[in-house]
């Protein structure tokens, strides 16, 4: 196994040696270096290669953000973490679009560690080194521009409502991944992670969310005419039924809420990795789906043997790297083929592949899709199956 090398950087030398001494236990696995400025920091990777730069926010002469964009252009492989204790909110919304996860300082050890190991585990997803690169640098996901303006006129309005902005958000798939990114990093100090779009603008406040839609940009707008590669609408509308799919399996098979929302946000976010796809790789992509009628092989397959790894994966890596939590990342990463997931109880990897077959299938004129009936059998759940398909079709003929 490769040994991962770490950049700290923190211009306070107790913190430094803090650091050094709770992480002494990991130098059989990590290379640690640890440097007092953003300036020594970028000397020491022009001289060698890091895998993770973990950087304080307010530093003298060169501060944290100013460091991660040097490095965000230039190392674009690296996963950037802000480590800090010192962020006000205008900070933090800054440092959103900087760095791939928020730790809130102090510390404690273990956090760091399960941060470090969580994203290094990432490589067991994707392992493209290419694409790593291209993932790595995206700070935000395109939005619908319809949903754009809908939450700025609803965090704007006189009768802005939590339920309202989080309806909306809710929606839309890359203001969702992006609103579930900023709540689950440390500075909320929560003990659990969030998956419900809800609880996440509850805990952001419409302050924070106004922030982010006026002054960051998180939210940005795109124009299909330069991406049509892709279609958007088909995309979103099969992104919302698989999620509302998921939940309706995780809720047939009476799951505890936690794993029904996790679920739904799985679902929801399953296909995300065709909006990297298509942003960043629009012409190549096109060729995914102008084939000819003899190539039956499925899209994914199609994206795997093109570039080296499916929509799937890269859009599990991007969320890893955001911080979600691993049941989100293997539900995406694995939807079509969940075998691979090494998932051996019913859960969301199991109810996000049947969500995506279900929706597929409910489509006017669609062939029956064929899935991984060999994994569900494993699981135990293969005699449910026929059940839950119904539950869902259901619950479509309710929304028409």
């Amino acid at each position: 196994m490769d040994r991962k090398r770490l950049l700290f950087v923190d211009d306070e030398p107790m913190v430094l040696k803090g650091l050094q001494r709770s992480l002494r236990g990991m130098r059989r696995e990590w290379d640690m270096v640890f440097m007092g400025s953003g300036r020594e920091a970028l000397d020491a990777m022009q001289r060698e290669s890091f895998d993770v730069v973990i950087s304080d926010m307010r530093m003298p002469e060169m501060d944290g953000a100013q460091l991660l964009e040097v490095v965000k252009a230039d190392h674009p492989h690296v996963v950037r973490i802000i480590l800090s204790g010192q962020l006000d909110r205008e900070m933090t919304l800054k440092s959103v679009r900087l760095a791939h996860q928020l730790l809130s300082k102090p510390c404690e050890a273990a956090v760091l560690r399960d941060a470090l190991a969580r994203t290094f585990a990432l490589n067991r997803i994707l392992a493209h080194e290419g694409l790593k690169k291209v993932v790595a640098q995206i700070d935000a996901l395109p939005s619908m521009p319809a949903m754009c303006m809908e939450v700025m006129e609803a965090v704007q309005g006189p009768e802005a409502s939590i339920q309202k902005v989080a309806d909306i958000i809710a929606r839309d798939l890359g203001m969702a991944a992006k609103i579930l990114q900023m709540v689950n990093s440390a500075f909320f100090g929560l003990c659990r992670r969030v998956t419900d779009i809800r609880d996440a603008v509850v805990l952001l406040g419409l302050d924070a969310i106004r922030s982010l839609v006026l002054s960051v940009n998180v939210f940005s707008a795109f124009n299909k005419a330069n991406l049509s590669c892709l279609d958007f609408d088909g995309l979103w509308d099969h992104s919302l039924a698989a999620g509302g799919y998921a939940r309706q399996v995780m809720r047939s098979a009476e799951q505890p809420p936690e794993a029904v929302n996790a679920a739904f946000m799985a679902g929801m976010l399953h296909d995300i990795g065709k909006l990297i796809l298509a942003v960043n790789f629009g012409d190549a992509y096109r060729s995914v789906f102008d084939v000819s009628p003899e190539d039956t092989r499925p899209a994914w397959a199609r994206e795997q043997a093109l570039f080296g790894a499916s929509h799937a994966e890269i859009g599990a890596y991007l969320m890893g790297l955001w911080g979600l939590e691993t049941e989100l990342l293997a539900a995406i990463a694995f939807h079509h083929d969940p075998a691979r997931s090494r998932v051996g109880v019913f859960g969301p990897v199991a109810a996000v592949h049947l969500a995506d077959r279900f929706e597929r299938e409910m489509r006017p004129g669609s062939a029956l899709v064929i899935g991984d009936d060999d994994y569900l059998q494993t699981i135990g759940v293969g005699g449910q199956v026929e059940a839950w398909r119904q539950a869902c079709a259901d619950l479509q003929g309710e929304a028409s």
